[in-house]
């Protein structure tokens, strides 16, 4: 009888065993998602992934690692770290040991952020799964199916953006903008073009020409912010061109955006849905140029209005170029970076 009882429990263990390494990494399964697609270098990503278990069996072993790069800085305590955190030559891991009841879930949760700008795959996962015996494991490798774009960082406000907002005692001094009809500024002589509405009899009676009143500017007009990707040597360039397009955003300042290399342009526009492809494309950007900055100037040229501001961001541009942007007089450019200064 003791026999028979012993060539039973073998033989179970046997099918088990059978079983468990036919379908050996079949009945786990991971996924991991972030809960950003775009983030700033050093900003705070959380990472939540799962492990499940579709087996009617208990898995007395599941081995679960998540894989990163260099450029990922944990943010969960250091007792954390050291009980999951593992660090070798190919970059940095997340390990757990499991063991999952039949049909269950562990879950968990990561707190990381990027240092370098471009595009990041992340959530690479290995899963290994042993025998009911501990006599041997199967490895499985889910590739990375998370995405992440770091943009370029925030660089420090330029002084030469100033004179886009702000009060200068009781007086706008907003120059980038529509004339308001309730503000006078001055009084220059009559050429004309103006409208009848606009002369000042008071003060055509003390000079005795037709003078007109001169408003005060209190409203933005168009403002284009020109990305020079021709000769750029660093990621300067990205740097200010964000901070700029952040400083408009939080003026509530509606802009353009042109550049002539693998960046996209955009319409003028403010807010959310504005800014991100414009982050997006900063991110990914490989500093490439398709064309010089002459033929971008040129572009620009045929669509100018009399109130168009222009924010060149360049290390290359020359004062033909932006003489040939600026046209007769009526823009204003405010140049940034290491092209030839300020041309206004």
């Amino acid at each position: 009888m003791t026999v028979w009882i012993i060539l039973g429990v073998a033989a179970t263990l046997g099918l088990v065993e059978w079983f468990s390494l036919r379908r050996a990494g079949r009945f786990v399964q991971a996924t991991a998602e972030a809960d950003l697609t775009l983030c700033a270098p050093g900003e705070e990503i959380t990472l939540r992934y799962t492990v499940t278990n579709t087996s009617p069996l208990p898995l007395l072993y599941v081995g679960f690692s998540l894989y990163f790069d260099e450029s990922v800085t944990i943010l969960e305590p250091e007792d954390w770290q050291r009980a999951h955190v593992v660090r070798d030559y190919s970059g940095l891991h997340i390990e757990h040991r499991l063991r999952l009841r039949p049909h269950s879930r562990f879950s968990g949760r990561l707190r990381f952020s990027i240092d370098q700008r471009g595009l990041h795959r992340i959530g690479k996962r290995y899963l290994e799964t042993g025998d009911y015996l501990g006599l041997k494991s199967v490895v499985k490798t889910v590739e990375a199916d998370c995405s992440l774009i770091c943009t370029a960082p925030l660089g420090e406000e330029d002084p030469a953006l100033r004179p886009l907002g702000g009060l200068l005692g009781g007086r706008s001094v907003l120059r980038f903008v529509h004339e308001d009809p309730c503000l006078v500024a001055g009084y220059r002589e009559y050429t004309g073009r103006e409208p009848m509405k606009q002369i000042s009899w008071t003060q055509t009676a003390k000079t005795g020409s037709l003078t007109v009143r001169q408003q005060d500017h209190t409203a933005e007009a168009e403002v284009t912010v020109l990305l020079d990707l021709e000769g750029a040597r660093g990621e300067g360039c990205l740097a200010l061109a964000r901070s700029v397009c952040e400083y408009l955003e939080t003026r509530r300042i509606p802009y353009s955006f042109r550049s002539n290399g693998d960046l996209r342009s955009m319409e003028k526009g403010l807010g959310r849905s504005h800014l991100f492809p414009i982050l997006r494309g900063l991110g990914l950007s490989r500093l490439t140029c398709y064309t010089g900055f002459e033929d971008l100037a040129l572009r620009c040229a045929r669509e100018r209005s009399p109130e168009r501001t222009y924010v060149v961001i360049t290390e290359h541009a020359t004062e033909a170029a932006l003489r040939r942007l600026r046209g007769d007089g009526g823009c204003r450019l405010v140049v940034l970076g290491e092209g030839p200064g300020d041309a206004a």
